[in-house]
């Protein structure tokens, strides 16, 4: 088919297609031009802080019951208005 020239060329393909990306990417200019700038991680001020104290956790509990039930009157209101359409 190809003969020897070709298992050679393919050979040093194989080898050296690998060794050049990791040299390219893995060389400090390419982190410092393209990885060195992203933000990875959110600010710590604007994550979700859970509650440590039990007051913590119980008003968390009651914001989170007031919210439900705020969502459940407004699709209530939306299928009612739904049904009245129709």
């Amino acid at each position: 088919m190809g003969g020897p020239r070709l298992e050679v060329v393919k050979f040093g393909f194989y080898v050296f297609f690998p060794v050049g990306v990791m040299l390219y990417f893995g060389g400090p200019d390419f982190y410092n031009n393209h990885v060195k700038s992203l933000k990875f991680w959110p600010d710590y001020e604007t994550t979700y802080k859970p509650p440590t104290t039990s007051d913590e956790v119980k008003g968390a509990l009651e914001t989170m019951k007031a919210q439900r039930e705020e969502r459940w009157k407004q699709y209530r209101e939306q299928q009612q208005q739904q049904e009245n359409k129709q």
